[in-house]
């Protein structure tokens, strides 16, 4: 991309805003409200997972511990000053590396000290259920003591995310069948809501749980949760403190996913994203600004739970990716990236001329309102929020002259 000077940046940002007041849009309050966006990235990201659909290979200068992974974590955030939070996986980041059913809670304390001398904090934390032992279903399994592992697993994970984290706890489940007849699909569900039910009572009242829903994988025949009506029912049987995650991938093609999370923002339900890109049938690529991320957006902005002053409609926002083959921090980099494109994006849609279409039912009128805004070229806000708090107004090429590949390389280049 090209460096644009300051001056460059000025003059594109004052005429950008010359358009968008003939739209009746402040652009100074767009810029404020991108500078505000925050969005959390996950530990995996930055790890050898998901390098096996590749022969196993993993990228160079990939994180080995979890350590490694709150350095790169700090390094994204320092290049986008949006990214204070890193999520972690309880059986993947375990400072000790025990086995998943001896760990320990508080050997995350360390963990927790190491992201804020980096100016980190944990976020999210899941628990780990695709581990040995789970092939036959997590806390849906037919095996009582498979379930009772998994219970104290989530309880662990649970404590940690009290103690150490931000009290969020993120679920999902790896359960299904391959084959018609293979389970009971209902005593499977029965069984995960039991589990659930158990979790839910054994855990405090500070820690929520948000349930993420899955269309396949590992079960290709069925899976327990998947889709958004299994997760939310579950998550209003338990009760308040829980609901649901959308992840982008884990939807079937043509899924209309922001009218998704327009139903859950009218119930009012806690929830949370996972974003990503899929282009058949997964989760692990990086965002990219397309008209998708934008509509999903536009809801967001539109049902008052990003950017709100309260506190309590806030939804989670993460990052949940992890593809084999890119260099995995530019990958972050660039979703973080998309992702404040797309905000700025849906702050600049002309709402009460979208409601006046609305109202006269005046079909294609209202879609053009949308494809205007999807269609003005935003980065001069982010440019100039960027330019504000002294950060690289491209933080993906700021990455690439920073050295810092070539360190982590070198520096990791002895194995794991």
């Amino acid at each position: 991309m090209h460096e644009y000077s300051r001056d460059e940046v000025l003059e594109r940002y004052r005429l950008l805003g010359e358009d968008l007041a003939k739209r009746n849009i402040d652009i100074d309050a767009v810029k404020d409200a991108v500078s505000r966006f925050e969005v959390e990235v996950p530990s995996w990201a930055f790890g050898p997972f998901g390098g096996g659909r590749f022969s196993g290979y993993i990228p160079p200068g990939a994180a080995r511990n979890i350590f490694e992974k709150i350095e790169d974590a700090a390094m994204v955030n320092r290049l986008t000053g949006a990214t204070p939070k890193i999520g972690i996986h309880v059986g993947w980041d375990d400072p000790e590396g025990a086995p998943f059913d001896k760990i320990k809670p508080s050997s995350f304390k360390k963990v927790k000290d190491y992201a804020q001398g980096l100016d980190l904090e944990i976020g999210s934390v899941s628990p780990t259920y695709f581990l040995e032992g789970t092939e036959f279903g997590s806390l849906s399994s037919n095996d009582p003591e498979t379930r009772k592992r998994m219970i104290e697993h989530t309880l662990t994970s649970a404590e940690v995310a009290e103690k150490y984290g931000i009290g969020l706890l993120t679920l999902w489940f790896p359960d299904g069948s391959l084959y018609p007849g293979q389970v009971d699909m209902r005593r499977r569900e029965r069984n995960l809501k039991s589990s659930l039910k158990e979790i839910y009572d054994r855990t405090p009242d500070s820690v929520k749980m948000l349930i993420e829903y899955k269309l396949f994988e590992p079960g290709t025949y069925h899976t327990v949760v998947s889709d958004v009506s299994a997760a939310s029912e579950i998550a209003l049987w338990l009760g308040r403190r829980a609901g649901v995650i959308v992840d982008i991938g884990h939807h079937a093609h043509g899924v209309n996913i922001e009218h998704i999370v327009a139903r859950l923002i009218e119930k009012g339900m806690p929830a949370g994203i996972h974003f990503n890109s899929r282009y058949v049938a997964d989760d692990d690529h990086a965002v990219e600004p397309n008209m998708l991320i934008f509509r999903v957006f536009h809801e967001l902005v539109k049902g008052g739970v990003i950017g709100s002053t309260e506190h309590s409609r806030e939804w989670a926002y993460m990052i949940d990716q992890c593809s084999p083959i890119e260099n995995r921090i530019e990958a972050v980099l660039h979703s973080v990236d998309s992702l404040m494109v797309s905000y700025a994006k849906a702050l600049i849609v002309d709402v009460e001329r979208l409601k006046r279409y609305q109202y006269k039912n005046e079909v294609i009128p209202a879609n053009r309102v949308l494809v205007d805004a999807f269609l003005t070229d935003v980065r001069p806000i982010l440019y100039m929020a960027r330019l504000e708090k002294g950060l690289p107004i491209d933080p993906v090429e700021a990455y690439r002259e920073s050295g810092y590949q070539e360190k982590i390389e070198k520096e990791r280049s002895g194995g794991r």
